[in-house]
């Protein structure tokens, strides 16, 4: 059984982690981003590869043929996946070249998913960010939690003005889940506690 816990409530949206990939995110839209390469030139390991096997080598080839280059903020959406992934669909986030990599690009990332979740219409969604997937080193990434939810904190409660403002309706979104690896999951689960206690009341 998955493992997976609740940080706290934004607008009505529940921010979760969970202990998953991408072809196993028991939601309507799981994300994952993907570079222009991986750094061990070998293809993508961890939850990447589990995805890119479910679809049958789909990510890879794509990336390969041109077809999605991964460049940054650069989105594929594949809303008829097959049996093998548990999402009712997938869509890929670019991030370009690793090298040039920083929490702030990632950050950005979360957001866009975000808002393409709410343009969806989805009830439920997964981040999947694939750092480590890339060849990234775990002391390379510090900081990125704590960017990534608060750019899905403001990209949630602009959304949520524009609601009040009755400029947009209401959107469908309940729940949103960051995808952790269960090695890292206790110390993942702490940094965003940390971050979402210290949220400002707009955020909130």
């Amino acid at each position: 059984m998955t493992e997976q816990r609740t940080i706290g409530v934004l607008h009505g949206v529940s921010i979760d982690v969970a202990a998953w990939d991408g072809a196993k995110a028991a939601v309507d839209l799981s994300f994952a981003c993907m570079f222009e390469r991986e750094l061990t030139g070998n293809g993508p390991t961890g939850g990447l590869r589990h995805l890119d096997d479910a679809l049958g080598g789909a990510l890879t080839e794509l990336r390969r043929a041109g077809y999605f280059q991964a460049k940054p903020m650069e989105t594929l959406l594949i809303n008829r996946p097959p049996a093998t992934i548990v999402a009712k669909a997938i869509m890929l986030v670019g991030l370009g070249d690793p090298s040039t990599w920083s929490p702030a690009l990632t950050a950005e990332a979360a957001a866009t998913a975000l808002r393409a979740a709410i343009q969806q219409d989805a009830r439920s969604a997964a981040f999947a960010p694939s750092l480590l997937d890339t060849g990234l080193m775990p002391n390379a990434t510090s900081g990125v939690a704590d960017a990534m939810l608060k750019a899905v904190a403001d990209a949630i409660s602009t959304q949520a003005h524009l609601a009040a403002m009755d400029l947009a309706a209401p959107h469908a979104l309940r729940q949103w889940v960051f995808d952790v690896g269960l090695e890292h999951l206790d110390a993942t689960t702490e940094h965003f506690q940390a971050t979402f206690a210290a949220l400002t009341p707009w955020q909130r």
